[in-house]
This record gives C-alpha cells, structure tokens and sequence, in this order.
C-alpha cells in the first residue's frame, strides 16, 4: 500500500481516478493492472474479460460464433457486472470460466465488431463512474478512457509474452501454436478500424521483456509520483529510460515557451471603468477620473469603441513621466479573460478558442485576453484526427480541463469534452420531442454489415439492413450512400439505452397487408433466389414477399445432399404456394410440385416382372440398393438373392457399381418402395423337388455335414434336407453316438421324402423310414414270387424259419 502522503497528492484534484493500461496480448496487463490497483487502494478491471464474457454467452447460447448478427445480439443481451471484483454476466459469477481455449479462438473476431466494442466501452465507462479504478485492455487508453488520469503502454516480445500466456493459462497448445496466436492476435488487433492497438497519446510505453511483475509495477508508481495529476506527453521507460529526463526537460521548456505568463504579471494595478472621450489615428483617450486622460493604443482593440463607451482598463499609473495618467487595456483584457476562465472551470462552462499552431502531443489554442492554451490531440475532436493540420484556424468551444499548474495558469483544453456535452443536450432535446412516426433527416455516416448508423446531429440512430426495404436486403450500400442526406421514420425509441431506430422502408405499405388478396394455395407463381441454406432455399415473390421451398420440396425423386445442387442465387424459378401465415410473415413453397411426379406412374413404368441390368449403388447388411434411373431405387433383399442358399453377407453377392441383371418383384408407390428379385430370374427348385419327390419318395444325396442332431443331405439343384439322428438307423435298431460315426462328408445315401416346405425351405428324410419300405418290398418278394409255382410260402412260414433260425 501507498503512503497517505502519496494518496494526498494523488487525490489533489477531487473526482473520480482513471488509471488506463493497454498493450497486446500477453503482456501480462492483467497480473500488472492488479498488482497496481491493489498497491493504490483502487478497483481493478480487466475489459478483455467483459469482451470475453460475451463470446461465453455466444458459445452457451449456441449461437454461430461467425456471425456478426448472433454476437451482436449476445452484446445486447450481456449485463456485465462488477460485484465483490469479480465479473459477473447477467447476475452469474463468470470470471473463472473465460480463460479457455473456445473462447480465446473467437475472442479477437468478436471484440472487432463495432456493436460489441460500443456496449463493452459503455458499461467500462459506467463502472467509471461511481469507482476509482486501474482498467486494462488493448484500446482502454484510446478509445475507453482516452482522458485517463494516467495512461500506461505495456509491451514485450511475443516470444516472451507466449511463454508468460503458456505458465498461465491451462491450455494443451504448444508455445509455438501460442506464439503464432498471438501474432495473428495483433494483426487482427492492430488493423481494427474502430479501436485499434496503439500506443495512445500521452501514455508511457513500458519494455516488460525483462522485467519482473513488481519491477513494472514500481515503474509505473513512480511515473505516477513523478508525474501528478496528468502526464503531458508518451514517454519510454524499461530499456530506453536513459531518454526520459531529455524528453522532460524538453516538454518542460516548450510548455514554459508555450503557455501563459504568471497571474503576478496581469494582476498588477486596480482594474477600473473608463469612458471614451477622444479617438485619434493613434490612440483612443479614456477618462478614468484622474487629471489626465489615459491613452490606448488601437491595436488592442479588437473593433474601435464609439466617443462614450465604457472600457475597462487596468491602472498603471496616475502619473507616469509626463504626468500623464498610465492605463493598460491589455492588462485589464487578460485580467477579466482570466477571470472569466476561472469561472468557465470552476462551473465546467465552455470558452471560445482557435486552433493557432501543431506542437508536440496537441495544439496551441489561442483564447480571449491573448492566452494560450494546450489542447492535446486526443481531445481536438469527438474522433481520431488523421490529419493534425486540419484542425488549424477552427474556431469553437472547448472545455477548460486544468488552469493551473506549478502556481502557474497554463489551460489544458479538451474540445471533445464541449462536443460530448453538445450532442448529449441535443440528444436529450431528441428524445424529449421526438414520437415514434416522426419523419427525421440525417446524414447516413457508417455502415455495418447489419445496416448503417445515421448522424442525426451529433449522436447516431440505425437504419437496420431490414428496415431498408420491405424486400430482401444485401448490402446496405445499395440503398444508401456514405455521406448521403435522406428523410427516415422513426420506428424505436428507446431512452434509457440512448437507442434510435430508423426505417426507410416505412415510407411504402407494407406488401404483407395485402398478401390474401393477391395470392392463393397452390398458385404457381415466379421468383427469384434470394439464399440458400442446409435446409432449404428462400425464394423473393415480390419486395417484402419472401417464401421458403424447403430441402424436401425441391425434387420428386432426386437425392439432394444441399439445396445448391438444384438451384443457385439469383436464380429465376417456378415454385407453388404451399401455405402462408401473414401473422408471422411466413410462405411455404415447392419446386417440385410445378413439375409430374413419377411416383404417379411409376407401377406403368416399372410393372412387377420386368427384367433389367442395372447398378448396384449400396450395399448394407440386408441387401443392396440398385438404381433404376436418378433418384428411384429398388431394394434387392439378400432373401431374395438364392432359392437354395442365404450369403452370410450381401458383399458375397455384388459390390457397388456391379451390374445386376433383377427382376421387379413389387411396386408401392404409396410408401415409394421398389423391391427386385434375383432368384425370381429362375424357376423354384423346391417347387420342383416338391412336385417330383412326393412324401414317401426315395431320394438321393451326398452327405455334406455332420452334426449331434443328425445329418445333412444335398439332393437334386443343390437343396439340403435333414435326417435326424434318430433316423439314422434301421426299423429295429437303437441310436447311439456310434451311429453318426458311420457318416462322412462326401457319402453317398438314399433316404425317403418325408417333409417337403417350399415356404420355409425346409426339407425333412430319413433312413430309417426307407430301410423299413425296402424291408417290406423285399418280404413281399419274397413271400409272392418262387421258382416252382408249387412251392408256395407263406408270411407264416417265413417267420417260422427265422424263428427256428434263433
């Protein structure tokens, strides 16, 4: 903490306490501003966190972080705060969550747009106003504070400063990934139009490169020590701090040579009322009263009083070496020019003056009673001077900053100051007499990607690019010139955030009024493509008439990937009227339903058993798609690829691009779904095999496997059916697992037919039921046929030998 000492001479002056730092990124403003502020007892603000709580509100409200309307409207919506030190967005403590990654990749390119920069500088200044503070950030000492008590320029070599940024901040980038960030980062900062980096006027640049935190901090203390209340000109410290006390001592002696004399010089005498008596060539003669008259020369009067005017003079003497009486209306002019500055300061009143002569850090402002002020260039106009010599021989008013320095009247000027003060009284004046409807004149002076701002005497209103026209808007520069004197309606007042909203377009009915009475569903009417989104395309009906055909609308049959495939921008087009909602401004519109819709025709087109060769296009798990002509498909299911055998994988069948020979096997133009068929090219074997092998058929295979629950048979058109294990064996003998060991891959073996299901493609055999057919055909040869006709034997004879043979 400072001295009490050191705080006396730092409130000398009472109001509020700015102390502004700016730099690039880096640098290390933050940890320096707080060290400061902590140090002189003063709030610490950091505005790069207020810029970067908004980019967190963009990235929260998942809003494009590219698009100057979406963040602008996050600026709006941000009530950044400061409550116990900490940064608050809209009543939420956010300070530890805006050092990331995310927001430092959109920070740069959000804190560059025109609306984001105006509503951060508006609540920093805001926060100025109750609070003694240190602020920080890239333009804080340009455009933020540009009258700061003190203003301060940090800087370091970015190598140096990517490492500082790596120690810091939690972050997977390398330091070369940072290093280069950070180059883009002031390329981007130092080529902003609006608030760019600079070294403001006035500001002390400071090398940290090789300095520690407290080694800044002391530095900036002592210039703070050195300098007062107001430091005159920039100046070096760090590695060039050899050069400070020449350029002092130079600011000191132009100042000497620059300002006014001391008040003991003009204070000298009585000041007294004389009358005019005589006027010559020469001189005009004055009678203050005394035996003699006083003479004036005429040089100093600036028009030559009439014999009986009044003129106030200061009295040198009564009798001078002629005894004469002595008098000095110059003296009295400076005296009351004086006088009245004090007054002008005292009650913060404007004074006439004249921008006379450039020097260093500002211009000599000539003022009534032949002063001579200093009016930095920072405060010469309410914007950038790009040309300091243009300001030479301007005549206005200006406000008086400072009279006095070192005992001495020496009249720092701001003429920014009077010109603030001017548009805020005609701003108040606007509101106060100004009604929604009214028809305003202004110069259109800016332009955004948004709209553009116009000067309505000082203080800005916008006319938003959708208050340009009632038609579809592009550029803003079609409609309005730089420069321009228009007419406007005023459509949004709003006093208490100081907002104007103008509209050209409130000049001509509104064409939505009489959208009813001109249109219809499913007129078909022609427009023109205005945009082209992902999901579909607004198209222009008319100006102000604007519809929407979605992605969905614009083709019968072809697979559209982005609207751009089908049409371009500024496009002429046919479209039908799908719907509208005037209420909300709303139109429907199709492309597609201005042309046949093949799917009306398709069963003519594609009846069931029409053979083709067509390409297969995807292929998936259940089958393959086949392209029968641009944007109409068939399906080939992989049931539908064999009458005998599924692959286990349609890429087995066909890969896409193959040429496949299908046949249309069903037609649903309701759901718009084709299905083909490859096996339908050929007759059904089961068909076949069920019509020629009948239940209770023998039959002929090879055994292909073998398994626990029986054994597998490939018969006639390479059909498999099954035996189960128990029919493996004959009439009257037992299963066991010895019984499937007499079977191999490769056997040759008849069974009998004893299932045959073309549906489920299931075909059932077995031994068993065959060895038993044939055992009964060979008893009954046996029993019906013998050599000798006599020689008959009977069904009981037989089985009486086979007993005996037991």
């Amino acid at each position: 903490m400072q001295s009490a000492g050191y705080w006396a001479v730092s409130k000398e002056v009472e109001r509020r306490m700015v102390v502004a730092i700016d730099g690039p990124a880096g640098v290390g403003k933050s940890t320096i501003a707080k060290l400061l502020a902590e140090k002189l007892s003063l709030l610490y603000i950091n505005s790069g966190y207020f810029y970067r709580a908004i980019t967190k509100h963009v990235l929260d409200s998942q809003r494009d972080p590219h698009s100057e309307d979406d963040i602008a409207a996050s600026a709006r919506e941000c009530s950044i705060t400061i409550i116990g030190g900490r940064i608050h967005c809209n009543g939420t403590d956010v300070e530890d969550l805006l050092q990331t990654d995310e927001v430092d990749a959109f920070v740069a390119e959000h804190s560059a747009i025109l609306e984001v920069r105006h509503a951060v500088n508006r609540q920093l200044r805001e926060s100025a106003e109750t609070l003694d503070l240190v602020a920080e950030g890239r333009d804080i000492a340009t455009v933020v504070f540009p009258d700061a008590d003190y203003k301060f320029y940090l800087d370091a070599d970015i190598e140096i400063r990517a490492e500082r940024r790596h120690r810091q901040q939690d972050t997977k980038l390398t330091r070369e990934e940072i290093a280069a960030g950070i180059r883009k980062r002031d390329e981007v900062d130092t080529g902003k139009a609006y608030g760019k980096l600079e070294v403001a006027p006035g500001a002390v640049y400071v090398d940290t490169s090789h300095l520690t935190i407290d080694e800044v901090c002391d530095k900036l203390i002592q210039e703070i020590k050195n300098d007062g209340m107001i430091m005159q000109e920039s100046r070096k410290v760090g590695p060039e701090k050899e050069t400070d006390n020449k350029n002092t001592n130079e600011m000191q002696n132009v100042l000497q040579e620059e300002y006014l004399n001391k008040l003991d010089d003009i204070e000298e005498g009585q000041l007294i009322t004389g009358h005019v008596v005589e006027i010559t060539s020469e001189n005009v003669f004055v009678d203050v009263g005394f035996k003699s008259e006083g003479r004036i020369p005429v040089e100093e009067f600036e028009e030559l009083p009439s014999i009986g005017d009044k003129v106030q003079v200061v009295l040198i003497s009564k009798e001078g070496k002629n005894g004469q009486t002595v008098v000095s209306k110059k003296k009295a002019d400076a005296r009351l020019a004086a006088n009245h500055m004090r007054e002008a300061h005292k009650e913060g009143l404007p004074i006439k003056g004249t921008f006379t002569k450039e020097i260093k850090g500002g211009y000599e402002v000539t003022i009534p009673g032949g002063f001579v002020a200093f009016c930095p260039l920072s405060k010469a106009d309410m914007r950038r001077v790009e040309n300091p010599q243009d300001m030479i021989g301007v005549t206005d008013y200006f406000i008086i900053d400072r009279l006095h320095a070192d005992s001495r009247v020496k009249p720092v000027l701001s003429r920014r100051a009077y010109l603030e003060k001017e548009i805020e009284r005609k701003k108040a004046e606007f509101f106060a007499t100004r009604q929604v409807g009214d028809e305003v004149e202004g110069t259109v002076k800016s332009f955004t990607s948004f709209g553009a701002f116009i000067d309505l005497g000082g203080f800005d209103g916008l006319l938003h690019i959708n208050d340009m026209s009632w038609g579809h808007v592009t550029r803003p520069k079609d409609y309005v010139k730089k420069g321009q004197e228009i007419q406007l309606k005023l459509i949004h007042l709003d006093p208490e955030n100081q907002k104007i909203n103008l509209s050209l377009k409130h000049f001509t009915p509104d064409p939505w009024e009489s959208f009813a009475d001109r249109y219809d569903v499913e007129d078909v009417v022609k427009g023109k493509v205005t945009k082209i989104t992902d999901f579909g395309v607004f198209i222009e009906l008319e100006e102000g008439i604007e519809g929407l055909a979605h992605i969905s609308e614009l083709s019968w049959i072809k697979r559209i990937s982005h609207p751009r495939e089908v049409v371009s921008i500024g496009d002429d087009v046919e479209t039908m009227i799908l719907g509208y909602d005037t209420d909300n401004r709303r139109v429907s519109l199709g492309l597609k339903q201005v042309t046949p819709n093949p799917w009306d025709t398709i069963e003519q087109e594609y009846p069931v058993g029409k053979r083709m060769s067509k390409k297969v296009i995807k292929v998936t798990n259940a089958g393959a798609f086949i392209e029968l002509e641009e944007g109409i498909d068939g399906f080939l299911h992989i049931d539908d690829v064999s009458w005998t055998r599924k692959p286990k994988h349609m890429s087995a069948v066909c890969n896409e691009g193959d040429m496949l020979e299908v046949v249309i096997t069903r037609v649903d133009p309701e759901t718009r779904r084709i299905r083909l068929g490859l096996k339908q090219l050929s007759d059904n074997p089961w068909k076949q095999l069920k019509d020629n092998y009948p239940r209770g058929s023998m039959i002929e295979g090879e055994v292909t496997s073998v398994t626990d629950f029986g054994v597998f048979v490939k018969v006639v058109d390479g059909i498999e059916g099954l035996i189960p294990k128990f029919s493996l064996t004959g009439p009257h003998e037992e299963f066991t697992d010895e019984v499937l060991k007499r079977f191999n891959p490769g056997d040759q073996v008849k069974a009998m037919v004893m299932d045959v299901n073309p549906a489920a493609k299931k075909l059932g055999l077995s031994i068993k039921d065959y060895l038993k057919q044939s055992q009964k055909k060979e008893m009954s040869k046996y029993i019906h046929s013998s050599e000798d006709d006599d020689d008959v034997i009977t069904f009981a004879d037989l089985i009486k030998d086979k007993s005996q043979d037991s």
